[in-house]
């Protein structure tokens, strides 16, 4: 199939960046390749003239990149160039085009997408300026979680202290969920998700005599009273089905097989994916609480709200008025299940639009091509359209 020239080239960067095996995930990240697929960005936004602002205090790296003399961006663009673990293997990293699909680790989650903002970043650098005041804020652990540096929040604390806090963040995550259609909703509201834990130690002692607590009896305990405790505080149920979703990811405690030694040790994860309409302070208080009182360590790894966003915001209108103007009818609108990076901003200036995928994390994950070239185009209208706004905003210096 051919394919206009926009098109093939984010294909050709899409598929470069898929071949980097990036799993930022356990059981068996590839931290050094993680490092290689943002080397690769580094380089090829810097070879293009763009100024890359480069975190590398972690695990992983991060970059904040900006058009030559910008020194606070309105708009922020969050992606990422990490990945999960491959199904069943490495071959997923062996990218393929079939038909209107680009298969591999990353298609879809995100690397086509980064691969889209580059090039346009590319091409907006090489026309000159002025510049729109659009940055992007690249990172390489989203999919662990961003529990450790150099994730969202680390990077955004970073900018903050430089003086540098966006007014509308897009996260360019996938937004049309079946591979099928070439436009992506925007995405107004998006759930947060937080991921804490109950640690429980014992004495190991030969179970015919031992006395200590029963770490999984107190485990057990403790699942219930957050099952209890996540019905009073969230909504659970909705006829939409627009609900915060508690799950209870692992409970490790004792050993398989080894009947008569009691453990020492116990864990127990549990994740929340609030929407924003239920706050998790609350929540999370009465759960540490709870251990206090039991004797439990409460360890709350990350908490993060979900996020709406402000209709009034002006820069939000200009890009749903930007779609509507190139699609010919405006954009649907869509509220985010998946956690994405937009979770970490200020909970009313993001949202989340992206292009169209399938299955993310999958074995038959794929990108659906189509939608890539709609996508540029709005980036580039939008950039042009907040050219405009600041040209009437500060006319002197238009």
């Amino acid at each position: 199939m051919a394919w206009d020239p926009i098109t093939r080239e984010v294909l050709a960067i899409a598929q470069t960046l898929i071949r980097i095996p990036s799993v930022s995930t356990p059981p068996e990240p590839r931290y050094e390749d993680v490092h290689r697929a943002g080397q690769w960005l580094r380089a090829y936004f810097e070879q293009h003239g763009l100024e890359v602002q480069w975190f590398d205090q972690g695990r992983t790296p991060a970059m904040w990149v900006t058009f030559p003399g910008q020194t606070n961006p309105t708009v922020a663009w969050l992606g990422h160039f990490d990945v999960v673990n491959p199904e069943p293997d490495d071959r997923q990293f062996e990218p393929r085009i079939e038909g209107e699909y680009l298969w591999g680790r990353g298609a879809a989650d995100m690397k086509t997408v980064v691969a889209t903002f580059a090039l346009w970043m590319a091409n907006r650098r090489r026309e000159g300026p002025p510049y729109p005041p659009i940055a992007a804020l690249l990172v390489g652990n989203e999919e662990e979680g961003e529990t450790f540096p150099v994730g969202t929040p680390h990077a955004l604390e970073l900018l903050r202290e430089q003086g540098i806090e966006p007014e509308f963040y897009i996260a360019g995550e996938r937004t049309e969920e079946t591979g099928t259609r070439p436009w992506g909703g925007v995405c107004t509201h998006s759930r947060g998700a937080s991921r804490m834990r109950f640690e429980a130690q014992g004495t190991k002692d030969h179970t015919g005599i031992a006395t200590a607590r029963d770490l999984v009896a107190l485990l057990v305990d403790a699942y219930l009273y957050t099952q209890e405790r996540a019905g009073l505080y969230f909504t659970l149920r909705a006829a939409d089905d627009w609900v915060t979703q508690v799950r209870f990811s692992f409970m490790l405690v004792g050993e398989e097989g080894l009947y008569n030694i009691t453990p020492a040790r116990g864990v127990l994860g549990v994740e929340v994916r609030s929407i924003p309409e239920d706050p998790m302070s609350p929540f999370v208080a009465d759960l540490a609480a709870y251990a206090r009182e039991l004797g439990l360590t409460f360890v709350p790894e990350t908490i993060t709200e979900g996020t709406a966003v402000d209709p009034n915001n002006p820069y939000y209108q200009a890009l749903v008025a930007t779609i509507t103007e190139l699609r010919g009818e405006p954009p649907e609108t869509c509220r985010k299940r998946p956690a994405s990076s937009i979770r970490y901003v200020p909970k009313d200036r993001g949202v989340v639009w992206g292009q169209s995928g399938w299955g993310p994390h999958r074995a038959d994950e794929r990108h659906y091509i189509p939608s890539i070239r709609p996508y540029y185009d709005v980036l580039q209208a939008y950039g042009q359209r907040l050219l405009a706004m600041a040209s009437r905003e500060n006319p002197g210096q238009a």
